[in-house]
């Protein structure tokens, strides 16, 4: 488990390196909160980080609470991230076909048949989670053919 969350975090970080996004973009949470008015991708990382460790994003979203915005738009990065954070519950959600991680993914895909989608994904399974090892990059690939 401490492997995979390792994994997790690493795919994530190279996410959000790679992604060109401003510190003002990590997402809700607590490393938000902490390092409000930083710049530059080592305060993102660390803010991303922040916010993996604390796990607090949902709560964020769902509460309205750490720097959290309704309505605002979603970036790639904002929701690789969100996949990486939450792989294994997210994978849970769509092996079942319901759930508030999947329910939270279609949201921030701004899917307009979310029955559609979760059919999609729960019939689909196999192919986005392909290997217990799987990385988190490719699970987003994977999800984001089915809805484009």
């Amino acid at each position: 488990m401490l492997k995979r969350k390792l994994v997790v975090l690493i795919a994530a970080l190279s996410l959000i390196a790679s992604s060109g996004v401003f510190a003002d973009n990590i997402g809700p949470g607590l490393g938000r909160e902490l390092l409000k008015g930083k710049k530059g991708k080592v305060m993102e990382i660390i803010g991303v980080t922040l916010n993996g460790i604390s796990s607090n994003q949902l709560f964020a979203i769902t509460f309205g609470t750490l720097g959290y915005k309704e309505n605002a738009q979603i970036g790639m990065a904002a929701t690789n991230t969100f996949i990486a954070e939450n792989l294994d519950a997210l994978a849970g959600d769509i092996a079942k076909g319901n759930g508030e991680y999947i329910d939270t993914l279609s949201s921030m895909l701004n899917v307009s048949d979310t029955v559609a989608f979760k059919t999609s994904l729960q019939k689909n399974f196999t192919e986005i989670f392909s290997s217990p090892d799987v990385s988190a990059a490719e699970v987003s690939a994977k999800i984001y053919s089915l809805v484009i």
